[in-house]
């Protein structure tokens, strides 16, 4: 695969997994980013949703068609490890990236299998100021499932938005919303760590507000900080 470019999601994923590589307390187990969607593999994922990909998320996969990372702290133990683009499993690792293909992403299966809740009129109104009428052939998708309880869903409309859903999308108002870079941005702000407990998770304690920027920026010692405490 080509050099990546400076600033590039690439190139900044590759300078975060270097410093976890280097930290004493962190074990890397697996990394894994794809080569470029083809054309085809675009076209397909836009008719299986029945509209154009937005901009940035066509960038990501035209960059790499999948990303995947997965870490722990250093002499833990965890139950489960997951294969790369697979399904994490309880008493996973905390580490983990999990942006799968574009084929995979852009599917109806994610709403047909209730891995991503029904999107209700009150949901798009939020999210896009109104109900959307028509509806969306697809309302929502999942493309970064990176935890057995939490996953990066998109909600497909006029703007789409990125949120983070909790018990296998049980509830879509119990997260923040933004787009897909600034999701992007956030998740290696947080070293890849649960981007709901973290990140846009608002535990139905307000209203879900739009995201514009990701400004908290954790060093990787008080990440993992934060992880040893939240392990008891």
């Amino acid at each position: 695969m080509a050099k990546a470019k400076p600033g590039s999601f690439h190139a900044r994923f590759d300078a975060m997994v270097a410093t976890l590589r280097a930290h004493p307390r962190v074990e890397v187990y697996e990394v894994e980013v794809c080569s470029p969607a083809s054309k085809a593999e675009l076209a397909a994922a836009e008719a299986a949703i029945g509209m154009p990909l937005p901009a940035d998320v066509r960038a990501f996969y035209a960059a790499h068609n999948g990303v995947f990372l997965e870490w722990g702290l250093r002499g833990h133990e965890y139950s489960a490890r997951t294969p790369a683009f697979a399904w994490p499993d309880y008493g996973q690792p905390p580490g983990c990236i999990n942006l799968v293909s574009v084929s995979e992403a852009m599917s109806s299966d994610w709403e047909e299998q209730s891995f991503v809740n029904e999107i209700q009129p009150d949901h798009q109104a939020v999210l896009f100021g109104a109900p959307l009428d028509p509806p969306p052939k697809v309302a929502a998708v999942c493309i970064d499932n990176f935890s057995k309880y939490n996953h990066g869903d998109m909600v497909l409309g006029p703007e789409p938005v990125m949120v983070v859903s909790t018990d296998h999308g049980a509830d879509m108002d119990s997260s923040d919303f933004t787009t897909f870079e600034v999701y992007l941005d956030l998740t290696l702000a947080l070293w890849g760590t649960n981007r709901y407990r973290y990140g846009l998770g608002i535990g139905w304690t307000r209203h879900s507000q739009r995201v514009s920027a990701w400004t908290e920026r954790p060093s990787l010692d008080d990440m993992i900080a934060k992880l040893e405490a939240d392990a008891g």
